[in-house]
């Protein structure tokens, strides 16, 4: 029997502005994607963004967990990862209408700092998006629905141009790209490329669009950048690769905006600058099975500065922190790191420190980390630990020996519920010290002093002052 779907309409707004009912105004745009050949349409939502239907795709696969140690797993790990994803582009207030196969009972959206203001009635969510926004929906005990409402785009890339790499709608398998100097990857809204990008020693080089860079849990490294300048990625949903999903190492001026990047399988990092000095991360989404930002050095060579994290979403689905400082950190010097206005939904798993954490500087390797500022995270669940700052032996991932971890700063940190903030240095000689904690809480409590039950501060850690 045919399912019977009742209209859900999903209207997305800010509690204080606008109310979860009203119309949207003549001035807002959308802009729907068109389906693509040979993915699954979702059997469970159906949505619509001011009363035009968004295609809905269905995503389902399992993590190949043969080479892992019992010890990483999870049950989450070994079953199938199923995802609902929903993309479009438009600007000005966005309601959205969605259909599900039953009655709501529960119903939350993510990132919770938004406090949007919903209303459930029957088969009925509302909500009302101000703009273009990236969120993760639960409803019941169904997978999730991710919404992608993107910005409209501002690029007017044609087929044929010089120096564009360019796929139009529909279903591409080109492989490896290789973008030289001043060549840019376009993919449209409609497409899937089943591939990865490689760029070396290239400068001014561009990966625009709203279609999806897929790698069919083959391709290895899907986005490999080396020793380039002026790299921008906008846009695009980056998923599916077979390891770290973007590597970039020793670049400067790198950008990636608006970005999503969905891993399902082990190593499945989101976004890996290495050894990158100039580099901003602004307004992405990454749900991602193993951390969703690494910031890293592999190379002596190679120094880590200048880096900005702001304004994105994080979702650890399994092995992973939202942003991690570490491990690999084998350069001399790794400084100047700023995480901005991010929110971390999830973080969890197994990890070669006694498990993940919302946020941390894992310093596995010789490097000084040094005059590093998170401000304005919040964190809704992390498993296993709030926070850490260690010192490892260097030889975790990284080749040794120990490094050292100065002047860090964790202001405006909400934790949404309680667990542990692990301070531990090395030895005498490598140790973790100036660590300021600043208008802090805890599941709603003001971290007010370095006694408080949650603090772990082990050995050869100093100058922590906790306001």
């Amino acid at each position: 029997m045919k399912t019977q779907f009742l209209l859900i309409t999903i209207m997305v707004v800010a509690v204080s502005t606008v109310n979860a009912s009203a119309p949207y105004d003549s001035s807002s745009t959308v802009i729907p994607y068109p389906a693509i050949e040979g993915l699954t349409a979702s059997n469970l939502y159906r949505v619509a963004v001011n009363d035009r239907e968004i295609w809905t795709e269905r995503f389902r696969t399992s993590m190949d967990i043969s080479k892992l140690p019992e010890w990483f797993l999870a049950s989450y790990t070994k079953v199938p990862q199923e995802i609902h994803q929903a993309s479009f582009s438009g600007n000005g207030r966005l309601n959205v209408t969605i259909r599900v196969p039953h009655a709501i009972t529960k119903a939350s959206l993510h990132p919770s700092s938004r406090k949007l203001r919903q209303h459930v009635s029957g088969n009925v969510l509302t909500f009302s998006l101000p703009g273009p926004d990236k969120l993760y929906i639960q409803i019941d005990d169904l997978p999730p629905l991710f919404l992608f409402a993107n910005p409209p785009e501002h690029d007017n890339i044609s087929p044929g141009e010089r120096g564009i790499h360019y796929f139009g709608p529909g279903v591409h398998r080109p492989g490896y790209i290789t973008v030289k100097d001043s060549e840019t990857v376009y993919i449209a809204a409609g497409a899937i490329v089943y591939g990865g990008i490689r760029a070396n020693g290239a400068s001014h080089i561009r990966v625009l669009g709203r279609g999806i860079l897929d790698g069919g849990l083959t391709f290895q490294q899907m986005v490999l950048v080396e020793n380039c300048k002026d790299v921008l990625f906008e846009g695009v949903m980056i998923r599916n690769g077979d390891g770290w999903t973007n590597t970039l190492v020793n670049c400067d001026g790198l950008r990636y905006d608006h970005v999503k990047v969905l891993s399902f399988g082990p190593g499945g990092d989101g976004i890996d600058p290495l050894g990158s000095r100039g580099v901003v991360i602004s307004n992405c989404f990454l749900r991602c099975t193993d951390d969703c930002i690494a910031i890293k050095a592999l190379s002596p060579d190679h120094r880590v500065d200048d880096v900005l994290v702001i304004n994105n979403t994080m979702l650890g689905f399994a092995f992973s922190d939202g942003v991690t400082i570490g491990f690999e950190t084998n350069a001399v010097s790794v400084s100047n790191i700023t995480v901005r206005n991010c929110d971390v939904i999830l973080a969890r798993g197994g990890s070669r420190v006694e498990g993940h954490s919302g946020f941390s500087i894992i310093c596995d390797g010789p490097a000084v980390i040094s005059n590093v500022l998170f401000d304005s995270i919040r964190v809704e669940k992390s498993e296993l630990k709030l926070f850490e700052l260690q010192i490892t032996d260097g030889t975790k991932y990284g080749v040794g020996p120990p490094g050292h971890i100065n002047n860090i700063t964790l202001r405006n940190i909400s934790w949404a519920h309680s667990g542990p903030i692990i301070l531990k240095g090395w030895d005498e000689t490598h140790r973790v010290q100036r660590v300021t904690f600043d208008k802090c809480s805890i599941a709603g409590r003001p971290l007010r002093d370095r006694n408080n039950a949650a603090m772990h501060i082990g050995q050869f850690v100093d100058d922590v002052i906790v306001r």
